[in-house]
C-alpha cells in the first residue's frame, strides 16, 4: 500500500500543491522564529530584553495557525476522497491499508514541504530581524542555520501533517464498499462523534479559561485573552457544521426577493456541502478571530487603563508625543508658555542599581512636587506623595524583582554616571495602568536626560479649558503629538501599543497568507466535485455567466460564514475582557475593536476566494455541456 500511496501522489500532485505550500510556509515561519530566538540567546548583554516574550508569542500563534489550517485542509481532502476509498474497499483493501496510503502521502508531502521550509528559514529570519528592528531589536543579530531550531520546525511540520490526516484516516473503517456506486455529491454525517467530542471539549476549555480570567485573576485576564480567543476559534471550527445551514439561510435572506433561483441555489449548495463550507470557512475564521482578539486586547485594555487612570489623576489634560523620540525642547517650552496651563513634563529614563544587579530599570521622572499634585496612583504600601520628598515609587512587580520594600535605602546609577542615594517611598499596586517606576527629577541634576514622552496639564481656575486645549494643539502642531482630556488615553502607552500593533501586523499578515493559500487550495480541490453540479445547471438552462456568478456568490457567502464565526470568537474575548477589567473599574469596562480593519480582512479573504472558485468553474464549463454522468452533450 506504500507503493499505492506513492503512485497516488504522482497522479494527484497538483491537488496537493497547496498543502505542500502551507506546510513549507508553516515550517519556514517556525524555523525563522527559532533561528531568531537562538541568535537572541547567543547575543551578549540584554539587547533582546523584552522582545523574547514577543518572539515566544509569535511562535505560539504561528504554530496555532499552522496546525489549524493544515489540519482543516487534510480533513477536507480525506473526506473528498470517500468514494475513492470505497472503491479500494470494494477491491478488497482493508481499512488499515487505506490508512497507510494516506499516511504515506502525508509524510511525503510533509517531508518535502519541511525541507523547503527549513531552507527558507534563514532568509525569512533575516527579514524578521529587520522588522523587529522597528521595535528596538538589534539589526546586527547573527542569523545562521542552527540544527536545533531547524529540527524542531521540521518535526513540527511532520507532526502537524500526521495529526491532520490521522483522525480523518481513522474514519476510513466506516466507509462501505457500496459507496463506490454513490452518484450524489451530498455529504453525509459532517458532524462525527470525534468532532462533537473535540468541539465540546474545546468549548468547555474556553469557558474554563474565561472563568479564570473573570473570577480568579482580575488583571490577569489580559494575558489570558489570546488563549481564550484561540480556544473559541478551535471550538467554533469543530462545531461549525452545526450552524452552517442556519448561517447560510441568514446570509442569503437579504437577497431572497431578487429574481431567479440564485439565492436558493447558493443556500442549498452550502447546506448540501456542509463539510466543504466548514473547510473553506475555517481559515477565514482563524484570521478574523485572531485579528479581532488581538485588537480587542490592545484597544479594550488601553481604553480601560485610561479610564482607570482618570480616577487617580488630578490633571485635566495630557499631551502625548507621537513616538519614542518624545516632544522636542521647543515644544516643551511652548507647552509651558500656554496661558492658563500648568504643565508637568514627564521624561523616560533608565537607571541601574549600585548593588550589582544586572541590567537597567526603565522609569519616568518629573518634578517630584508637581508630579505628586498631578497624579496619585494607588499604592500597595506607602504613599505616592513620597516623590515630592525625594523618594521613589516602584511598581509592585519591579519591587518584588529587586527585593525592595517601603523604607529601604537604595543607591542608583543614573544617566551620565551620576550616583544617588534615596529611599523607597511607595510600592504601587498592580492595576490596569502601565506598571512604572517614578523618580523625582531632583535625583538627576539640573539637566535630566531622556525624551519627554508626555505632559500632564492642569487648567488654571477660571481659564477656558477648550481655549487651553486649542492652544496646546497649536503648540505641538505638525509633530503628530496629541492633546486629550484625562481618561481618553493612558499617557506613555502609545509606544507599547505601537509595538503590539507591529507585532500584530506581522502575525495577521502570516495568518492572512496562510488563509489565502488554504482558501485557494480548498476551492481548487473542491472544483472536481462541482463538475457534475455545474453540468446539471447548464443542462437545466443556466448560461455560463449565470453559473460563474453563482459560484462567485457562493464563495462570498462562505467567506461570510467564516467572518460571522470569527466575529463570534472576537465577541467572546470582548465580553470576557469587559467583565474582567470592569472589576478594576467598579463597573463595565469599555469595549473597543476596529470593525473597519476586520471588514478589510474579510474583504481580502473574499478577493482570494472569488477568483479561486471562479477559475476552476470557468475551466470546467468550457466547451459542450457536461451531463451529470460525465458525458458531453
Amino acid at each position: 500500500m506504500i507503493g499505492v500511496g506513492l503512485r497516488t501522489l504522482r497522479e494527484r500532485w497538483t491537488s496537493l500543491l497547496g498543502t505542500f505550500a502551507m506546510v513549507a510556509l508553516g515550517v519556514a515561519l517556525v524555523a525563522a522564529l527559532g533561528l531568531v530566538m537562538a541568535a537572541a540567546d547567543a547575543d551578549p548583554g540584554d539587547r533582546w530584553e523584552g522582545l523574547l516574550s514577543v518572539l515566544g508569542m509569535m511562535a505560539m500563534l504561528t504554530g496555532f495557525v499552522s496546525v489549524f489550517v493544515i489540519s482543516s485542509t487534510f480533513a477536507f481532502s480525506v473526506a473528498q476522497r470517500r468514494r475513492e476509498f470505497a472503491l479500494l474497499r470494494a477491491l478488497g483493501a482493508a481499512p488499515h491499508a487505506i490508512r497507510l496510503v494516506l499516511l504515506t502521502e502525508a509524510l511525503v508531502v510533509a517531508a518535502a514541504g519541511g525541507l523547503l521550509g527549513c531552507a527558507l528559514g534563514a532568509p525569512l529570519a533575516g527579514l524578521l530581524v529587520r522588522v523587529l528592528a522597528v521595535l528596538g531589536a538589534p539589526e546586527d543579530a547573527e542569523i545562521g542555520y542552527r540544527t536545533a531550531p531547524l529540527v524542531l520546525a521540521f518535526t513540527m511540520g511532520l507532526v502537524v501533517t500526521v495529526m491532520g490526516v490521522w483522525a480523518p484516516a481513522r474514519r476510513v473503517r466506516r466507509v462501505r464498499p457500496i459507496e463506490a456506486l454513490r452518484d450524489a455529491s451530498v455529504e453525509q454525517g459532517a458532524m462525527t462523534a470525534g468532532r462533537w467530542v473535540l468541539g465540546v471539549a474545546a468549548a468547555a476549555g474556553t469557558a474554563a479559561v474565561a472563568r479564570v480570567a473573570v473570577v480568579d485573576t482580575g488583571d490577569g485576564a489580559v494575558p489570558l485573552a489570546l488563549l481564550l480567543g484561540m480556544g473559541a476559534i478551535t471550538a467554533l471550527a469543530f462545531l461549525s457544521p452545526v450552524v452552517v445551514p442556519a448561517l447560510a439561510a441568514a446570509l442569503t435572506w437579504p437577497v431572497r426577493f431578487l429574481p431567479g433561483a440564485g439565492p436558493m441555489l447558493v443556500r442549498e449548495g452550502m447546506r448540501a456541502g456542509v463539510r466543504r463550507t466548514a473547510a473553506l470557512a475555517a481559515p477565514v475564521l482563524v484570521t478574523i478571530g485572531l485579528a479581532g482578539s488581538l485588537m480587542a486586547v490592545v484597544m479594550t485594555t488601553s481604553a480601560a487603563a485610561a479610564r482607570s487612570m482618570a480616577a487617580w489623576t488630578d490633571a485635566d489634560l495630557t499631551v502625548s508625543a507621537a513616538g519614542p523620540e518624545g516632544l522636542t525642547a521647543a515644544e516643551v517650552d511652548r507647552i509651558a508658555g500656554v496661558p492658563g496651563a500648568a504643565a508637568v513634563p514627564v521624561r523616560a529614563v533608565a537607571f541601574g542599581v549600585a548593588d550589582g544587579t544586572p541590567g537597567t530599570v526603565p522609569a519616568l521622572t518629573a518634578d517630584g512636587a508637581a508630579l505628586a499634585r498631578a497624579i496619585d496612583p494607588p499604592a500597595a504600601d506607602g504613599a505616592f506623595r513620597a516623590v515630592a520628598d525625594g523618594g521613589i515609587a516602584v511598581d509592585v512587580l519591579q519591587a518584588d524583582a529587586l527585593g525592595w520594600a517601603v523604607g529601604d535605602r537604595v543607591e542608583l546609577e543614573l544617566p551620565g554616571g551620576v550616583r544617588a542615594r534615596t529611599h523607597v517611598g511607595a510600592v504601587l499596586a498592580e492595576g490596569l495602568h502601565n506598571g512604572q517606576v517614578y523618580l523625582p527629577a531632583s535625583l538627576l541634576g539640573d539637566e535630566p536626560e531622556g525624551p519627554v514622552l508626555f505632559a500632564y496639564v492642569d487648567v488654571a481656575p477660571g481659564a477656558d479649558a477648550a481655549a487651553v486645549a486649542a492652544a496646546l494643539e497649536d503648540a505641538v502642531a505638525g509633530s503628530g503629538a496629541r492633546v486629550d482630556p484625562v481618561g481618553a488615553i493612558e499617557p506613555g502607552r502609545q509606544e507599547n501599543d505601537r509595538m503590539v500593533v507591529l507585532f500584530g501586523a506581522v502575525m495577521l499578515g502570516t495568518a492572512l497568507l496562510c488563509s489565502g493559500l488554504s482558501i485557494a487550495n480548498t476551492l481548487v480541490m473542491a472544483a472536481s466535485d462541482r463538475v457534475r453540479d455545474l453540468g446539471a445547471l447548464r443542462l437545466a438552462g443556466a448560461g455560463r455567466g449565470q453559473v460563474l456568478r453563482l459560484v462567485a456568490a457562493e464563495a462570498v457567502a462562505v467567506v461570510g460564514v467564516g467572518t460571522v464565526l470569527g466575529l463570534a470568537a472576537t465577541g467572546t474575548v470582548l465580553l470576557t475582557l469587559r467583565s474582567a477589567l470592569g472589576r478594576g473599574l467598579g463597573g463595565a469596562a469599555p469595549m473597543a475593536v476596529s470593525w473597519e480593519a476586520l471588514a478589510a480582512i474579510a474583504a481580502v479573504c473574499a478577493l482570494v476566494a472569488v477568483p479561486s472558485a471562479v477559475a476552476p468553474a470557468w475551466a470546467a464549463t468550457r466547451g459542450r455541456v457536461a451531463a451529470p454522468n460525465g458525458e458531453r452533450g
